[in-house]
């Protein structure tokens, strides 16, 4: 039985993390507690480009043909337990080895005897570097348990939702988000 109903695949440019889920077809993902991501428009932003056009995200504005706005991709947070895919991941902390995605997926759990869960809610983080890693002792029962939380900057983000109707898990239309891109300034051509 899975503690957890929420899988992290990363891969890196070296290949995938292998991880420990003990759910059937998630064996090798990595099992989450928890994650935390937020986007934000700046406060100096321009209040035209607010509003409805903002849930289009960066590529849905660009296609409309009305100038991006500045977002703040802030960081993705993840919580996991200490296990096999650890030392790969503090690798790529202390070498600042890219991340080329995080795909964090929440499973629709199926109950009435249908035992194959699917994805509901899904969150592609791409082009991205660990930043942070923070290793804690989390009491449990009458022990304790190793916990790491993991902080991913990123460039782009694709979130996805399945809603369960019946037998049928039915899409809505995806969030894209693009970071910003910031040119460093050539001296002389300003």
């Amino acid at each position: 039985m899975a503690w957890s109903n929420i899988f992290l695949q990363l891969i890196t440019v070296t290949g995938p993390v292998i991880g420990e889920g003990l759910l059937a077809g998630w064996e090798t993902s990595i099992e989450l507690d928890s994650f935390r991501w937020d986007l934000a428009v700046p406060a100096d932003a321009d209040p035209a480009k607010k509003g409805i056009l903002q849930g289009l995200g960066g590529k849905g504005l660009a296609m409309l043909g009305v100038g991006g706005i500045n977002l703040d991709m802030g960081e993705l947070v993840m919580e996991k337990r200490f296990d096999i895919a650890s030392a790969m991941i503090h690798t790529c902390l202390d070498n600042y080895l890219p991340i080329i995605s995080a795909s964090i997926t929440v499973l629709n759990i199926k109950h009435g005897g249908r035992g194959i869960h699917q994805p509901g809610f899904t969150l592609v983080a791409a082009d991205g570097h660990i930043v942070d890693v923070n290793v804690k002792m989390v009491p449990s029962g009458n022990g304790v348990e190793v916990k790491e939380e993991i902080t991913l900057k990123f460039n782009s983000v694709v979130i996805s939702y399945l809603k369960v109707n019946g037998k049928d898990n039915i899409p809505t239309n995806p969030f894209y988000y693009v970071a910003t891109e910031t040119k460093p300034k050539v001296p002389g051509l300003g």
